[in-house]
């Protein structure tokens, strides 16, 4: 915060300098230096400050150009009139700048704290104490509130998720949260505890693509935008389908684990089938987008299409388990886990995450033993930032299929994280993909957020056929029946959706 104030107190003083050397016609030119000096620092001080981008370019930046354009136009209108007059204006401004940015950022933080599990910076396996209330001489040492995290678990015996405490920690003591978490482990309060860490969807902006005149034998009028269609071969996928008489064995549920999905969409509503009412809008766009990749109507006259010709095989849901800005927290999501296995997902699918502050991920290692037992097969986004996916999570989670994204050429995307150390890593589209949007819109859109449904939306069609398929069994079948990319140790394989289910189909037989 100190960093960025002064930077924009220094863009007010060369300016307020150089309409004051201007009228008295002296020279402005190390003026004009130091002023633009100071743009480039206080452009810095926007992506290196304390608090995060989003809220420095929704609310610093329009408030600091709104006191940046009045201080030119009283500048220019007092400069001559009256030095002292000419100073108290600078300093009445950068006085309401201070106070404007207290109360934006209260009101950013009062935002966000309604949408997310935002209390609650450390989560807790209880260790050997009878019960979490035998600590309460060591939460009132440090003004440690708590409270059960997965309260709703239908399988207690699946995980050690029942032992699990959200502990919120008071402002008075945060600076001490390693030293709280390094006392509950040596005093045995504690079997585990780490960092509810804070997950976000990485969407970026995607291109128009060079047309795809294939149709695939489809009457969706966009289909020419999805290179991604060819690189998959997914004719072949409809002729194995078709020649086969492939019928499902049961209708596969994939959750959408996201900011929410726009059930009325034309092209998701006919598949989709409603978990939570609350769960049915989505204002951010990234999980209408997903679900749309994983799932959308084919054959319908509309848009896009998915997997399956004849919309008789998946069903998509929404869990929401990120807010409104695109962002959630650890135990948001595992509880998003835990409610997507319980209403009998096949199919877990989450476009999101961020970098690991710890050495283990425990509690998203047992939500993941928690869907697999419960029947699910968990897909997770590599992430965007061209690392090792080993050190994201939920990437690196035990049971987990990886997702890194390549684009046209099967060249790895520039932004992917590789996934060559962990142990089950795939690759799918990922570039300028397009899907739907809310209000019945569609969009270019790209990220490893885009090639996790698309793996999640095979694994669908695959469950459908074959619903005994456990996570390490469809993985091998993926893994094996994709091809090489430009970069395979880095990517995995990339998916071929009808040799797949052909070894789907001759699993069963």
């Amino acid at each position: 915060m100190l960093f960025h104030f002064i930077t924009f107190s220094a863009i007010v003083l060369f300016t307020g300098l150089w309409f004051l050397f201007k009228e008295r016609s002296i020279s402005t030119s190390f003026i004009g230096k130091g002023f633009w000096l100071s743009i480039i620092m206080y452009i810095v001080s926007m992506f290196l400050g304390e608090w995060s981008i989003l809220f420095n370019l929704l609310f610093m930046l329009p408030l600091d150009v709104a006191i940046f354009v009045i201080l030119i136009i009283l500048f220019n209108k007092f400069v001559s009139k009256s030095k002292i007059l000419f100073t108290v204006f600078g300093v009445i401004l950068l006085i309401i700048k201070f106070f404007a940015f207290n109360f934006s950022y209260n009101a950013y933080k009062t935002f966000t704290a309604d949408k997310i599990d935002s209390k609650g910076e450390l989560l807790m396996d209880l260790g050997k104490v009878k019960d979490v209330s035998d600590l309460e001489v060591f939460f009132n040492q440090y003004e440690i509130s708590y409270r059960k995290a997965f309260p709703n678990l239908a399988h207690n015996a699946y995980s050690e998720l029942d032992d699990y405490y959200v502990l919120d920690i008071s402002d008075k003591h945060e600076g001490e949260i390693k030293e709280i978490m390094e006392e509950l482990m040596a005093k045995g309060y504690a079997d585990w505890v780490e960092r509810n860490d804070l997950v976000q969807s990485q969407p970026l902006d995607g291109d128009k693509v060079e047309k795809n005149n294939a149709d695939y034998g489809l009457n969706d009028p966009d289909l020419s935008n999805l290179w991604s269609f060819k690189e998959m071969q997914m004719e072949a996928l409809y002729d194995v389908l078709q020649k086969n008489g492939v019928k499902p064995s049961k209708v596969a549920k994939i959750a959408i684990l996201d900011t929410g999905v726009d059930s009325d969409h034309e092209d998701i509503n006919a598949n989709f089938e409603s978990t939570n009412n609350d769960y049915n809008e989505d204002v951010v766009g990234h999980g209408t987008h997903c679900a749309g990749i994983a799932n959308a109507v084919s054959n319908n006259s509309k848009g896009i299409a998915s997997f399956s010709p004849k919309n008789e095989f998946v069903k998509v849901t929404s869990i929401k388990v990120l807010n409104d800005w695109g962002g959630g927290t650890q135990a948001g999501v595992i509880g998003g886990i835990i409610e997507a296995a319980d209403q009998g997902a096949d199919v877990i699918s989450m476009s999101l995450g961020g970098p690991s502050d710890d050495s283990s991920q425990k509690a998203y290692n047992e939500a993941v033993k928690y869907a697999n037992k419960a029947g699910a097969i968990v897909v997770v986004a590599a992430g965007n930032s061209d690392e090792n996916a080993m050190e994201f999570s939920p990437a690196n989670s035990e049971g987990v299929i990886t997702v890194s994204a390549v684009e046209t050429g099967l060249k790895m995307a520039s932004f992917s994280n590789f996934v060559t150390d962990v142990k089950m890593g795939i690759a799918a589209p990922g570039v300028n993909i397009y899907s739907t949007f809310p209000k019945n819109e569609y969009k270019f859109l790209s990220g490893t957020s885009m090639a996790t449904p698309y793996v999640a939306g095979l694994l669908g069609l695959m469950k459908s056929i074959n619903p005994n398929l456990d996570s390490q069994a469809a993985y091998q079948i993926i893994k094996e029946t994709g091809i090489p990319t430009q970069a395979t140790e880095k990517t995995g394989n990339f998916i071929q959706p009808a040799k797949a289910i052909e070894r789907v189909l001759g699993s069963k037989q």
